[in-house]
């Protein structure tokens, strides 16, 4: 039977996993599934009950069958930070030592808190002097630590702690430059809309060159749509999409309010895309990929276009795999945008951070 490899992703709504067999070409995803999560267990990424997350994961394994217990998580949110920076080139065990010194001015997490990493962009020349590019993550070791534990209690054995960003270039990110002209190979924009973080990771041929994770999702359109309507947060999630709700009004009139809020995210991520271009000189984002529960809200790849300037459109992280879960088109539709983390952490480093 082939290797299997199995992502959960730990949202603010509902955990999920994907196990991927990874030993075909493509990746075959063989099992999948979703389990909610209790309000609260989970915001804005971060693990608040691990004992109530980890009922959901026993819930999950049981539902989904998964037959591999060891997993690779990830984590996205504000305790989270992405720095690009020029360091002078040395061994890799060198510059891993050497790390906490180089970066403690450059990251907002006290460097005896973080956990570090770094992936190696570029060797370059600077005044005669060998320096390197590199891309460095730190996340706040606590928040890792909540998730850790959730895991652990739900008898399951972590292997590995990804960043979603990452992740999500693996899911559904144009890695070769396949079907871009030479105007397009500049970059390519994944983001994530969860419910309350989006993650963004601008990528060149799946090496990534910027992320920014915002603190706002889909979860806040569904609120002010609630707000603004009188009704429940269940029958606002169903009318941000376009969907009739019983007992609530037409999806008609909850336009104004979806697209008024859907607009406030969209400029957040031209501000993050702007800042990209304006620390990276001749960098360019030539389209956008649109992934997560967010995602789903009617009409939102065509508003970010026109408001960030940049052809957006769905991704497709089951365009990348051999689907073998059993799925009606409905539930498929339904799936490929919630499933687009776990499908990515379950997927190989084959390069990159």
């Amino acid at each position: 039977m082939a290797r299997t490899r199995v992502g959960l992703d730990l949202g603010s709504t509902s955990v999920r996993a994907a196990e991927v067999a990874v030993g075909s070409d493509p990746p075959a995803v063989v099992r999948a599934a979703q389990v909610p999560v209790p309000s609260g267990a989970v915001v804005g990424g971060e693990v608040q009950s691990p004992a109530q997350v980890a009922d959901a994961l026993r819930e999950l394994w049981r539902r989904g069958g998964f037959k591999n217990k060891q997993v690779t998580t990830g984590v996205g949110n504000q305790r989270v930070v992405v720095r690009e920076i020029v360091v002078p080139s040395l061994p890799e065990r060198e510059l891993r030592q050497s790390l906490p010194f180089q970066v403690q001015e450059m990251i907002p997490i006290p460097v005896d808190q973080a956990i570090l990493d770094f992936d190696v962009l570029e060797e370059l020349e600077q005044e005669g002097r060998k320096m390197a590019r590199i891309l460095v993550a730190a996340a706040q070791r606590h928040m890792v630590d909540q998730h850790v534990e959730a895991i652990l209690a739900a008898r399951l054995e972590p292997v590995g702690v990804d960043l979603i960003p990452f992740a999500l270039v693996r899911a559904v990110g144009n890695t070769d430059g396949m079907g871009l002209d030479s105007a397009e190979a500049g970059g390519e924009a994944v983001v994530d809309v969860g419910a309350d973080v989006t993650n963004i990771c601008v990528h060149e041929r799946g090496v990534p060159r910027f992320v920014r994770i915002l603190p706002s999702g889909g979860g806040d359109i569904t609120s002010a749509v609630a707000a603004a309507l009188s009704i429940t947060d269940e029958q606002a999630e169903s009318l941000k999409r376009g969907v009739e709700a019983e007992g609530a009004p037409s999806p008609a009139e909850a336009e104004e309010v979806v697209r008024k809020r859907a607009a406030a995210l969209a400029d957040e991520i031209r501000s993050s895309l702007d800042f990209y271009r304006t620390q990276s000189p001749g960098a360019q984002v030539t389209r956008i990929l649109v992934t997560g529960g967010g995602s789903k809200v009617s009409g939102l790849e065509d508003l970010m276009t026109r408001r960030i300037g940049i052809a957006t459109e769905r991704g497709h992280p089951f365009a990348k795999v051999n689907l073998q879960v059993n799925l009606t088109e409905e539930e498929r539709t339904e799936a490929e945008p919630l499933l687009a983390v776990a499908i990515g952490l379950a997927i190989p480093q084959e390069a990159g951070p």
